[in-house]
């Protein structure tokens, strides 16, 4: 269920029903876990682990910025299918170095695991976070002979703010915007995440994120959803304890996904909240992984 011990409060309502108040609360998770150190540590120790234990490239370069950097975890063989994975952390912490933990449940499945970096907000925008992405999807695409996979068989996975760039992954044109196959991805996994961004707009979060009403439209996948051209395939939900809002926002997206004919599965991470949930992408009995292998096919 929903982790809602919000606070309540009469007055001017700004969003749906929420007043400013209780719309910052739905948003700000390090007010229910003041200590999120606890699981930034255990996400880097699980993923210090992957690096001793297994093979990987760590750093290799997608871009000209000194940050555009990819952790590759390879997998036996010269043409496998890989999982990118876009880091969390409210567009304002997290990098690459804390999510190779997944490569312990992908790799051994004949899956190269792949997590990016990307400066986050401050100094960089979402719409520039999105550009890095995409430019780092494209390098795996273009490279992909060299570095083991099989370019036919790239997707995409992202937890809370990477599952919102995911979801712009998502939506992104290959084909017009980069001059690549329109299904350059075949699957996109989004947990936790936001795909529509009036509510942040409208939020506390606003004053580092600095959208203006063009720029959250942009940014919201949820209003520009593909018609006419190929589309991955999508699985996307949330943590059992998330709030309010980080259940409406991945339903709200799925449904308007399959108004606009597109096929989507939900998931729900049970007895996780927020800092947890992606753990899931390392938990082979959870609902998470058998949904990301189903469209993978292993």
């Amino acid at each position: 269920m929903p982790q809602d011990a919000a606070p309540t409060e009469t007055g001017e309502k700004v969003y749906l029903d929420y007043t400013s108040e209780e719309l910052d609360w739905q948003y700000d998770h390090s007010r229910r876990f003041p200590d999120t150190a606890v699981f930034n540590q255990e996400r880097q120790d699980m993923s210090d682990r992957a690096r001793a234990t297994l093979e990987c490239r760590l750093d290799m370069p997608y871009g000209q910025d000194d940050i555009e950097k990819l952790d590759i975890f390879p997998a036996a063989g010269d043409s496998n299918p890989c999982v990118i994975f876009l880091h969390g952390g409210a567009w304002t912490r997290g990098s690459k170095d804390n999510y190779g933990f997944p490569a312990e449940t992908f790799v051994p499945l004949g899956v190269t695991w792949i997590a990016t970096d990307f400066h986050n907000i401050p100094p960089n925008t979402l719409d520039g976070m999105a550009r890095q992405n995409r430019d780092a999807i494209a390098w795996v695409h273009r490279n992909a002979r060299e570095i083991g996979v099989d370019p036919g068989r790239i997707h995409v996975a992202g937890h809370s703010s990477g599952a919102h760039l995911s979801g712009m992954m998502l939506v992104t044109d290959w084909a017009k915007e980069y001059g690549l196959p329109a299904d350059l991805i075949k699957s996109v996994t989004c947990l936790s995440g936001m795909y529509d961004l009036e509510p942040i707009y409208l939020s506390y979060r606003n004053k580092y994120v600095k959208l203006n009403e063009a720029g959250w439209r942009r940014n919201s996948a949820i209003l520009n959803i593909p018609a006419g051209r190929p589309v991955p395939k999508l699985v996307i939900g949330c943590s059992e304890h998330d709030t309010a809002e980080f259940h409406r926002q991945p339903e709200a997206f799925l449904n308007a996904w399959r108004k606009a004919g597109h096929d989507g599965e939900w998931v729900e991470v049970m007895n996780a909240h927020h800092f947890t949930g992606s753990y899931a992408f390392n938990d082979v009995g959870g609902p998470l992984v058998p949904l990301v292998r189903k469209n993978i096919g292993v």
